[in-house]
């Protein structure tokens, strides 16, 4: 899943701010040791929810 339109605005009027997506995140935490990940995305809103267990 891509990042929304409007999480991709506020990345263009907050400094620093990056979004990422469901896979980004769960590639990431996988690659930092964590071989539990667990994630689940809000079906109409931009919002995720990711569990991860060492």
């Amino acid at each position: 899943m891509d990042t929304d339109k409007t999480s991709l605005k506020y990345e263009k009027i907050i400094d620093g701010m990056k979004c990422h997506t469901v896979e980004e995140i769960e590639g990431t935490l996988k690659d930092a040791g964590f071989s539990n990940v667990k994630s689940d995305h809000h079906k109409s809103k931009p919002w995720i929810t990711v569990i991860a267990r060492k």
